[in-house]
């Protein structure tokens, strides 16, 4: 009975963690005018339509950006924003927003996501950039699978001590 129910957990949390992969990033302007000031935000992307051979850049599902006391979303983008990747790695994220009184653009990496950069620049003024860091967002099955895992253990643990 146990296994049956391992097995169906496992299967449940395999399907349901190839649907949107949910990602924060965090960043800081090191250089230009704008040096010292940071940005957040959070954007997710389908993992399943990532093969992980060839360049890859699968359509953000969602995209928020805070920076300078201005919220970017991806309806405020110009053009498609993408989740760049080069077999199967991820080099950053593709995102341009334009207005009469600025530009800001993500641009990927060349070989991962260590020179991928965020670039700012107010019209008439200098460009600012600087790099940024992802962090998964762990997803509801994901937590679910890990419970399923501990109770699993604490009850093995309490049989053989029962049994002991």
């Amino acid at each position: 009975m146990f296994k049956k129910t391992a097995i169906a957990l496992g299967l449940l949390g395999a399907m349901l963690s190839a649907q949107a992969a949910t990602y924060n990033f965090n960043g800081l302007i090191d250089a230009g005018p704008q040096a010292g000031q940071t940005f957040s935000g959070q954007f997710s992307f389908s993992d399943a339509a990532v093969s992980g051979s060839g360049f890859e850049t699968p359509a953000l599902l969602s995209f928020s950006l805070s920076f300078l006391g201005q919220n970017y979303s991806l309806g405020s983008a110009t053009g498609t924003p993408t989740a760049d990747h080069q077999d199967g790695v991820f080099l950053g994220l593709s995102y341009q927003f334009s207005s009469p009184t600025q530009t800001l653009v993500f641009t990927s990496g060349s070989f991962d996501l260590s020179d991928a950069y965020l670039h700012f620049t107010p019209v008439g003024g200098l460009e600012s950039s600087g790099s940024y860091t992802i962090s998964a967002v762990p997803e509801p099955s994901t937590w679910a699978l890990s419970l399923a895992g501990l109770l699993a253990v604490g009850a093995i643990a309490r049989r053989r001590q029962a049994q002991a």
